[in-house]
């Protein structure tokens, strides 16, 4: 009986010996593979949102989830201030007329109200003056191009401006200063070298000098009078006799 006893407990012994080893065999392999498990959850929820973020990217959504992508700041102007910054690029470049600004306005599709409005406000302001437009119009014009009233005048109404605006703007012009410039215009012009003792070479040259003082919007008179008192000078010749 001791010795059925004592193989019974040999074999207890020997088998609890085997399950307590190999609970602690079992136990770590069961360890290490909740580990792992664990390590390729993490891994693999990781891969999961990179993919789903880079996908978002792609698309153009936000990165992340639920995250709404903010709107594109706008740079719409008003029509106001649209036609404020062409006006202001016209006075800059060069003074300007009120009925140059409004064509200019016009033609950028600027609605009648707004040009008004923007135009009135800047008359108020002294920026847009057409009587002091026009009097430094007919000094610029008369000195670097010597041009008479007539063709002053045009040229204003071209601009827009008319009656006594361009009347008062034309007074500063008297005919002393006209036969002067017409003078100036013809000694630059003649021919040097010419024959001017044939009277053919003559005439011609006179007819020539003439109609160039009349496109500057000289009288026929004026021009023809001026024109043969310098050639007179130059020649050292009367030309009473020419027509």
């Amino acid at each position: 009986m001791s010795l059925r006893s004592g193989r019974g407990d040999g074999r207890n012994r020997s088998g609890a010996g085997r399950r307590r080893n190999g609970s602690r065999l079992g136990g770590p392999a069961a360890s290490t593979t909740s580990s792992a498990s664990r390590g390729l959850g993490v891994e693999s929820s990781g891969a999961s949102d990179s993919s789903v973020h880079l996908r978002n990217y792609n698309a153009g959504q936000s990165p992340r989830a639920g995250e709404e992508k903010s709107a594109p700041p706008t740079d719409e102007k008003t029509e106001y201030d649209q036609a404020k910054d062409i006006v202001l690029r016209q006075l800059t470049m060069a003074a300007r007329s009120r009925a140059e600004l409004e064509d200019k306005l016009r033609s950028k599709q600027i609605g009648e109200e707004t040009i008004t409005e923007i135009l009135d406000k800047y008359e108020d302001w002294g920026l847009v003056n057409d009587q002091e437009f026009a009097e430094m119009y007919v000094r610029s014009r008369s000195t670097s191009r010597k041009l008479a009233r007539p063709a002053l005048r045009r040229e204003l109404a071209d601009k827009g401006i008319t009656g006594d605006i361009a009347d008062e703007a034309l007074a500063q012009r008297t005919d002393e200063d006209e036969r002067e410039d017409a003078g100036t215009l013809v000694r630059k012009k003649i021919k040097r070298g010419a024959d001017l003792n044939d009277r053919t070479v003559r005439e011609k040259e006179l007819r020539r000098l003439a109609s160039m003082l009349a496109r500057r919007g000289y009288s026929p008179g004026v021009a023809f009078d001026v024109a043969k008192q310098e050639l007179h000078i130059v020649g050292e010749e009367e030309f009473d006799d020419l027509p």
